[in-house]
């Protein structure tokens, strides 16, 4: 899909349409940001008109288990 199509995109979410498996890797392969975000943030302003914003950072810690095999082979070999 081509940027000017992205719009067509857009407008699909704007007007209350669900979108694809292959409209969102539309939307995921393009460079068009800003466009994105300003349809982002219409579609925030309708589902919270007060015009607050919160943010949540949001860490998922992936553990491995490299230090847990090391521990267990060394308490193996004690």
């Amino acid at each position: 899909m081509s940027e000017p199509d992205i719009q067509t995109l857009l407008d699909k979410v704007l007007g209350g349409e669900r979108l694809t498996a292959a409209d969102c890797t539309a939307l995921l392969e393009s460079y068009d940001i800003a466009r994105i975000g300003a349809a982002a943030d219409e579609m925030r302003r309708r589902r919270h008109p007060d015009n607050i914003v919160t943010y949540i950072i949001d860490r998922n810690i992936n553990y491995t288990n490299v230090c847990n095999v090391h521990h267990r082979r060394n308490l193996r070999e004690d």
